[in-house]
């Protein structure tokens, strides 16, 4: 009995172990409901390649999949391995991709832990007080509704092991300055290489904001390591280490800030058209979301307007809108706070800094969409570590009102976490409530419209979107999802074309979201599905989408323009103006991928010898590879080393000739095939 009493006193750190591993069994209770949801946004536009060139059964197939990536230059590729765990092929069902987010989900709260008892331990405040500060703090960021939208949201994943790899990389750096401060340098300068060389490596290939790893480094050691107190404080660094300390983290750090600056020029020229603001407007709005990021963290809800925030208010001046300034005010506030703190309260300082270094890449110069949630991931990783070591070593407070503070606020996290998951698992009613927290934003009204188009609610998807394109009338999403509404109702009126074009014309982004809409526009016409959509509509909206500025500058999304109005030449029954058109598209980027679509689209539609015609302008081309070495040129580089695109053409070139001798030569094929000669 007596041993029972110590293993349950709150002194003991097995009872502490016990309540951490009773957190990670509630943390997958409360987002368990989620695993039902479905696939949400850049869902769509990552895991496509699983499955773009047959299932990855393959080394060639695995190679390729991995130089796939489009999320960012690197590709991140050891999150796009990760996504193996759950399929090999697409289309996949999203629960077991859910699943395995919510098992590192865990992961992350058990690497957190180890990490603030590591970190704890070093304020001398005994292990077993370490052991509960861990469990309390890395509980609170564990059972956050706000993780909800990194953890249930597939694609995140790149987040969360972006998160895992830094975790890893703190806790493996503490176990490596231990051994070097315990007189054991080979050891300690091993553990520390290993912990910022590989993993930081692995966690910058999950996602770019794991290249911060050195940069927390150094956080962790101005606020905690180098303290008077700390029992790993170096006196005077031997230059064994100040050569390991130069290598291994201000070598990476001045590699990534000069990588950034060298990319600000193009960012500065681009930055408008890309975005549609500049790049000191989106500094003055990153201020106002920084400091709506601490308040949500700081301030919980079950409900947000979770994946859409496409309607903020970009500020314009300090005062333009007048929050802009008192925003950057409480900004510049914490980080003095931060500094002048350093020496009394050093976790306050550790977290703020630790915060705003987590930042430093999504919410400054780089041309990003404004805010995500997801951003706070890693960067609130530390958030409650002040609060913790307050409710557990605070002297002017009784300890039961402490514990009872503890165990309310883990409470209230899991009940608010556990209805968000619940929301998260009901795809239909996550549109709503995210339609409904943020009535401004064109996408949550258009994935609500799209639920409703689902369920055969066509008048009240069409009502929605015609609001928010009265309010946005520039929006190409709103509009080209309304006029495939109306289309479901039978016809297209006039004026909502000539809105439509209007938005093409005019828009700032989205020419990807044009490309795809215009062609199912394409499929309705060939099929004689929607009344009011014929050639010459269509070929309108396809000529103001050529006239936007921003669309004809961008060789992406003007070769997608010009070989649509191929497919649509091809849907009239005119192959010879369909071949000109996609030669003309080829001639901006010499794609093959696109060489080999548009000959089969030839091919398909009975016209083997313009598609024949086609491969052999493709092959006069000058050989096309992606501008700046990143993971597309990487995979253009393996491709043409397992000469893939020549096999494939050689391929699709045999079929073509096999339907040219089963089929007679007409007038349409003889002379598309003197065009491409």
């Amino acid at each position: 009995m007596s041993s029972l009493k110590r293993i349950l006193s709150p002194e003991s750190t097995w009872l502490a172990a016990v309540v951490f591993a009773g957190l990670l069994i509630t943390a997958w209770f409360v987002y368990a409901p989620g695993l039902s949801g479905s696939f949400l946004f850049d869902d769509w536009g990552n895991l496509p390649p699983l499955g773009a060139m047959g299932p990855i059964d393959n080394w060639h197939a695995l190679v390729t999949y991995l130089l796939s990536g489009i999320a960012s230059p690197t590709g991140r590729p050891v999150a796009m391995l990760s996504f193996l765990i759950d399929a090999n092929n697409w289309p996949a069902p999203p629960e077991p991709f859910k699943y395995t987010n919510i098992l590192i989900e865990l992961l992350n709260g058990a690497l957190l832990t180890w990490l603030t008892f590591q970190l704890a331990r070093l304020f001398n405040i005994g292990d077993k007080r370490a052991a509960w500060v861990a469990v309390l703090s890395a509980g609170l960021w564990l059972l956050h509704p706000l993780m909800v939208s990194t953890t249930l949201f597939v694609v995140q994943r790149m987040a969360m092991l972006a998160a895992t790899f830094v975790f890893a990389g703190l806790l493996c750096y503490l176990h490596g300055r231990r051994k070097l401060v315990g007189g054991r340098p080979r050891a300690g300068y091993l553990w520390m290489s290993v912990g910022i060389g590989v993993c930081g490596l692995l966690a910058t290939l999950s996602k770019e904001n794991g290249a911060l790893l050195p940069l927390f480094v150094l956080v962790i050691e101005r606020f905690v390591l180098q303290q008077p107190w700390s029992a790993l404080r170096i006196e005077r660094p031997s230059t064994a280490c100040r050569i390991w300390k130069g290598m291994f983290v201000y070598l990476p750090l001045a590699l990534l800030a000069a990588y950034l600056l060298s990319h600000v020029p193009a960012m500065l020229s681009g930055y408008a058209d890309s975005r549609g603001f500049t790049l000191g407007q989106r500094l003055l709005t990153e201020a106002r979301i920084m400091v709506h990021y601490l308040y949500v963290l700081l301030i919980p809800r079950a409900y947000t307007a979770g994946l859409f925030n496409d309607n903020i208010a970009v500020s314009t001046g300090l005062l333009h809108p007048w929050t802009t300034l008192p925003s950057i005010g409480v900004i510049a506030s914490l980080l003095l706070l931060g500094w002048r703190a350093r020496n009394r309260y050093p976790a306050l300082s550790l977290t703020i800094f630790f915060y705003f270094s987590g930042q430093l890449l999504e919410s400054t110069i780089i041309p990003l969409e404004l805010y995500f949630e997801h951003r706070n991931y890693l960067p609130g990783a530390l958030l409650f570590f002040p609060l913790a070591m307050w409710l557990v070593t605070g002297r002017k407070f009784p300890r039961r009102g402490r514990a009872a503070i503890a165990i309310s606020l883990l409470a209230i996290m899991a009940g608010q976490t556990w209805l968000r998951s619940t929301l998260w698992g009901k795809p239909f009613e996550q549109s709503l409530v995210w339609a409904q927290e943020n009535p401004g934003s064109p996408r949550a009204q258009t994935t609500l419209s799209l639920h409703l188009v689902r369920k055969g609610n066509f008048r009240a998807a069409t009502e929605i979107l015609r609001r928010v394109a009265k309010d946005h009338p520039d929006n190409i999403m709103v509009n080209l999802n309304l006029v495939s509404s109306l289309c479901d109702q039978g016809g297209v009126p006039p004026a909502q074309l000539a809105a439509t074009r209007h938005a093409l014309a005019t828009a700032k982004i989205g020419g990807r979201v044009a490309y795809n809409a215009i062609g199912k526009f394409i499929r309705h016409y060939r099929t004689g599905t929607c009344s009011g959509l014929g050639s010459a509509q269509l070929n309108g909206l396809i000529q103001s989408a050529l006239s936007n500025r921003r669309i004809n500058h961008n060789s992406g999304w003007l070769q997608d323009m010009l070989a649509l109005r191929g497919e649509l030449r091809l849907a009239q029954g005119r192959p010879l103006e369909a071949l000109e058109e996609f030669k003309r598209s080829l001639a901006v980027q010499a794609r093959p991928g696109a060489a080999l679509y548009e000959a089969a689209l030839l091919g398909s539609a009975h016209h083997p010898r313009a598609g024949l015609a086609l491969l052999q302008y493709f092959e006069t081309l000058p050989p096309w590879t992606p501008q700046g070495f990143n993971v597309g040129h990487l995979r253009a580089l393996w491709l043409n080393h397992e000469h893939y695109y020549p096999r494939q053409i050689t391929r699709v070139r045999g079929l073509l000739l096999q339907d040219t001798q089963a089929k007679p030569e007409d007038t349409a094929d003889k002379a598309g095939s003197h065009t491409g000669g």
